[in-house]
């Protein structure tokens, strides 16, 4: 008994202790989790304060990623569920046919959405209309999500879910009739490429389109903008390449997946200089780019890229044909950071992914109190719904 109650309290000390004593003897965490490490600057005074002095603690214990790893094995193998982390988690990855993995966020933020799919495209079209009536140009391109695409692979248990289908079906429909200025369909031409190559156009084991996927949406942009400059033969196949995909990480696993590689070559054109306005990292990007060419080759004046990761991921198949490109990603510290570069700018491209367009609706470029400012500062009424 004695022996035993002793292996439980070194056990027990392990435990609680093991990732304390690793942190102090320089072990620090990696990354699991399709974001940066929380930063010590993000803690304030403020009841927020203790959420982020979890994740920044979080973000930092030792071994992190194998707790993870077993926590999954155990619920896949075990319990023949999809990994879920936490007291009363859900999963946060989905697995589907041919072993094709789904953000759980596809199903998520439709299903707890605060506006509904109309309310969402009519508010993003007054940003629209406002950038438009200001006499700049403006794109709106919504990244599908692979679930949108790939509902065949979809679990039997996730196609039930009628709150997304029903919220899907309805934001594509009140997109395809609105009159949202610069509106792009990015779905129809990605399933009508799907259907031509049999290719997934999405990483398999990740949440975001692959080269192959990038390729046909900007190829979709180019043709809508300037289609004279577009060059199916500038797109250059590049064999296999080998990615981490952030699902796997998401249930700690460093399995590595294959995907097709290509990248867009545009010989005549002239890289100039690339300078960050703002720090960020390889997720969150400020940057601004400069390109030289042949007269016409270029889509011309200041472009603003606003987007989130599915745009930072497309980056290098969209910068070749702009001559001058700023890239901002939509993780700022409020909306109303994004009117000055508004101003400054010839035209507004607004590239986010489907599942976060009802956030968008609501609390970012749709918000009224941000939809005023942009007003006012534009000089420009808004337009009555």
């Amino acid at each position: 008994m004695k022996i035993g109650r002793l292996a439980t309290a070194g056990l027990a000390f392990l435990l609680f202790f093991g990732p304390v004593l690793a942190y102090a003897s320089g072990r620090r965490g990696a990354p699991v989790e399709n974001r940066p490490a929380t930063d010590f600057s993000e803690l304030s005074v403020s009841w927020d304060s203790f959420s982020t002095l979890s994740k920044f603690i979080a973000d930092r214990i030792p071994f992190r990623s194998r707790a993870i790893k077993s926590d999954g094995w155990i619920d896949q193998h075990v319990f023949q569920e999809d990994p879920a982390f936490g007291g009363g988690a859900v999963p946060r990855v989905i697995h589907g046919e041919e072993g094709v993995l789904f953000l759980a966020d596809d199903f998520d933020f439709p299903c707890t959405s605060e506006i509904t799919p109309t309310e969402t495209v009519d508010n993003l079209s007054q940003f629209a209309h406002l950038i438009e009536d200001s006499g700049r140009k403006v794109i709106m391109t919504f990244a599908p999500n692979k679930s949108t695409l790939h509902q065949d692979l979809l679990p039997s248990s996730a196609s039930s879910r009628e709150c997304w289908q029903t919220f899907t079906n309805d934001f594509y429909r009140a997109l395809s009739t609105s009159d949202m200025p610069g509106y792009i369909d990015l779905r129809s031409a990605l399933e009508k490429e799907i259907a031509n190559t049999r290719e997934y156009l999405f990483y398999r084991k990740d949440s975001h389109w692959d080269n192959a996927g990038v390729t046909t949406a900007i190829r979709q942009v180019v043709q809508q903008v300037k289609p004279e400059i577009w060059k199916q033969s500038q797109v250059l196949y590049k064999g296999v390449e080998t990615y981490y995909g952030d699902l796997l990480k998401l249930e700690g696993q460093s399995d590595s997946d294959e995907a097709p590689r290509y990248i867009i070559k545009r010989p005549e054109i002239t890289p100039g200089p690339t300078t960050d306005f703002r720090p960020g990292d390889n997720i969150i990007v400020y940057q601004h780019y400069m390109n030289t060419g042949p007269v016409g080759e270029l889509i011309e004046g200041k472009t603003l890229l606003l987007t989130d990761s599915f745009g930072v991921r497309a980056i290098p198949s969209i910068v070749p044909y702009f001559a001058d490109l700023t890239v901002m990603h939509f993780d700022v510290d409020t909306s109303l950071s994004y009117i000055p570069m508004i101003q400054d700018a010839d035209t507004v491209w607004i590239f986010e992914a489907e599942r976060l367009a009802s956030v968008h609706g609501k609390f970012i470029e749709g918000n009224p109190i941000f939809l005023e400012a942009l007003s006012q500062a534009l000089s420009t009424p808004l337009r009555d719904k």
